[in-house]
């Protein structure tokens, strides 16, 4: 008898155990199922770049994505503009038609269950294997049944803006009491005021304890206040100004941004512009970057 009841309770577990187990499996947010999402997302991305695929390419972002893109001084917004982009870039005629691309992931983490970020490197190449371009990524995706979904690609070149082009002015986004932006909009204010004080430690501080620096003005990727402050360049009189151009809250906790920024020498003359898209944590007091992705304009 009381072996009967022993199996029939051992087999009630396991039942039980067997039940909770996909929930638990659903609401995995460790880093090894980030980096797994990442990976399958970069495979897909990868297989429709290198076969020209441009609706493909369109439709692993969210309807509403956004694409702030380092050879671009806009950004690209919604589904239409984003096919029309990727259309573009692999049209015959253009100097990436026919290239394919390596992706590599750096780090990628959860925000939430179901918003991940993820940055790393890519490199576009020719079917000789030469490089036509490349740079960094770091991007923000929402988790759509079971799949990473590109809320927001932030993708910088390495290289200059060799044509001289002038940088275009963009009217400044505006949402008015949304507290979440507010706390950005400030957060821009203080980047570019502790910037151009040359004050490494308080622009530290705008990050979170284990925040990304990715920007196309420094090698590698930065991850965690020590990097991010040694990757800091302040040996330089430039100043920095930095507008708004567009905001998405992804969770209570999470929101994305992008605008643009130009720097200034001390004659106030245009050196260097682009663009920049970043994750913030806006559940303080104040908002924080859990990832900065920008990089100069490269035509």
């Amino acid at each position: 008898m009381k072996k009967t009841t022993l199996v029939a309770l051992l087999g009630f577990a396991l039942i039980l155990f067997s039940c909770k187990n996909p929930k638990e499996k659903q609401n995995d947010t460790s880093t090894a199922k980030a980096e797994l999402l990442m990976n399958a997302f970069s495979a897909e991305f990868k297989t429709a770049w290198d076969s020209g695929n441009a609706k493909a390419l369109a439709d692993i972002f969210t309807p509403d994505g956004i694409r702030v893109l380092g050879g671009s001084q806009e950004p690209i917004v919604g589904g239409s503009a984003i096919l029309e982009s990727f259309t573009a870039t692999h049209a015959a005629g253009s100097p990436l038609h026919g290239s394919h691309i390596i992706i590599m992931l750096t780090d990628a983490r959860f925000l939430s269950e179901d918003v991940v970020i993820g940055s790393g490197t890519f490199d576009i190449l020719n079917n000789a294997d030469e490089s036509l371009d490349k740079g960094k990524w770091g991007n923000a995706y929402k988790l759509i049944n079971g799949k990473a979904r590109m809320v927001m690609e932030s993708a910088h070149n390495t290289g200059e803006n060799t044509n001289n082009i002038e940088a275009v002015s963009l009217p400044e986004f505006t949402k008015d009491g949304d507290t979440s932006l507010d706390k950005i909009y400030a957060s821009v204010a203080r980047y570019s005021r502790f910037y151009n004080e040359k004050d490494s430690e308080s622009l530290t501080s705008e990050f979170v304890e284990n925040g990304v620096r990715s920007v196309s003005s420094s090698d590698g990727i930065h991850i965690g206040s020590e990097q991010i402050k040694e990757s800091l360049m302040m040996d330089s009189d430039n100043s920095l100004q930095a507008t708004v151009l567009g905001y998405k809250k992804l969770s209570e906790s999470v929101a994305v941004a992008h605008g643009q920024w130009i720097e200034k020498d001390t004659e106030g003359n245009n050196v260097a512009f682009g663009q920049w898209g970043n994750v913030f944590d806006v559940s303080g007091e104040q908002a924080q970057l859990i990832m900065e992705s920008a990089g100069q304009f490269v035509n």
